[in-house]
């Protein structure tokens, strides 16, 4: 009897916390981004085939700096002219990381690289620090902002958890606003 009950809890509770494409569309709607991205990734094998899926999986993951997790949703997106322009689009950026990450933890030159760039805040980071528009102080490399001067960017590497990563705080007037780790 005990054992019939502790078997339908488990099961009760296994249907409860079931997550389908739909759930993972109304998160998306509903711009939660993190959670679209984590739960996206729990259910790559069911919907690895769905392009739609697969760009919200994406997607997502990029609006929360989640870059890494992009690389499943890269390699799939190939059916389409617009799922190819997407999966371009990630994996430059993911690309730009990962080089950003071996100049700045290696100590390699990448001034030579030209990449396409894009709006999303690393890609611009990357292309400063490719051109050299930066100011390098107490080992940070600094970046203001084009448009009206009220944001900068501080890029460090720092040991986090015994990993190099990479930081990236920006600043408006002066104060932290938002810190983007990479690695």
């Amino acid at each position: 009897m005990i054992n019939k009950l502790i078997l339908t809890f488990i099961l009760l509770a296994t249907l409860l916390n079931a997550i389908d494409k739909g759930d993972i569309i109304k998160l998306y709607k509903d711009k939660n981004y993190r959670k679209t991205c984590l739960k996206a990734g729990d259910l790559y094998q069911k919907y690895k085939s769905d392009e739609e899926f697969l760009n919200i999986y994406a997607y997502s993951c990029l609006k929360e700096d989640m870059i890494n997790r992009t690389i499943l949703p890269i390699i799939k997106l190939y059916k389409t002219p617009e799922s190819r322009e997407n999966a371009a689009y990630y994996a430059t950026i993911l690309y730009q990381k990962k080089l950003l990450y071996h100049a700045l933890v290696d100590d390699v030159d990448i001034s030579y690289v030209n990449l396409p760039k894009t709006k999303y805040i690393l890609s611009i980071i990357f292309n400063k620090f490719v051109s050299g528009d930066y100011n390098y102080k107490n080992g940070a490399y600094w970046f203001n902002d084009d448009d009206n001067g009220e944001l900068s960017y501080k890029l460090s590497v720092e040991t986090h958890q015994k990993t190099k990563k990479i930081f990236l705080r920006t600043y408006k007037n002066g104060k932290i606003v938002k810190i983007r780790t990479y690695w």
